[in-house]
């Protein structure tokens, strides 16, 4: 598996159908952070992308996005997601990174728990496609 700066087209090359729902493109341009944003390419395929993007001082959004091609990759994904928020986490102060994971999607639930992430609540019609998610955290201690 070969680690790159993500980039917008990534997200092209990976997404497909209802996937690319109106509006959801578009935010994939503020999802580019230099150092903080990585595409992970197996084969020359694009199977998942992720990063943070700081909303402001030790504050960031988390995102993945995965192609149907993640599954034979998803544990070597995930550990490199885990070091990769934990490594710009720590570097840029970061305390806390909150995601928003539709409702249904338990892979993403399970994955978001296993790095660390909280869910704080229920966010109705939240979703370009107006559909519920949960907003998910994880905060560091001030320790």
């Amino acid at each position: 598996m070969n680690l790159r700066q993500f980039e917008v087209s990534d997200a092209e090359r990976s997404l497909s159908g209802e996937d690319l729902a109106e509006g959801y493109l578009s935010q994939m341009r503020h999802m580019r952070v230099q150092g903080m944003s990585w595409s992970a390419e197996v084969d020359g395929r694009i199977v998942a992308s992720a990063g943070l993007v700081p909303l402001w001082k030790g504050v960031a959004e988390a995102w993945m996005i995965s192609s149907d091609d993640v599954g034979r990759h998803q544990i070597k994904v995930a550990r490199q997601i885990r070091t990769m928020f934990d490594d710009v986490m720590w570097q840029r102060g970061i305390y806390r990174a909150q995601a928003n994971i539709h409702h249904k999607f338990e892979k993403a639930i399970r994955l978001a728990e296993w790095l660390g992430f909280e869910q704080e609540g229920l966010m109705r019609r939240f979703g370009v496609e107006g559909a519920d998610y949960y907003r998910y955290a994880r905060v560091l201690d001030g320790d």
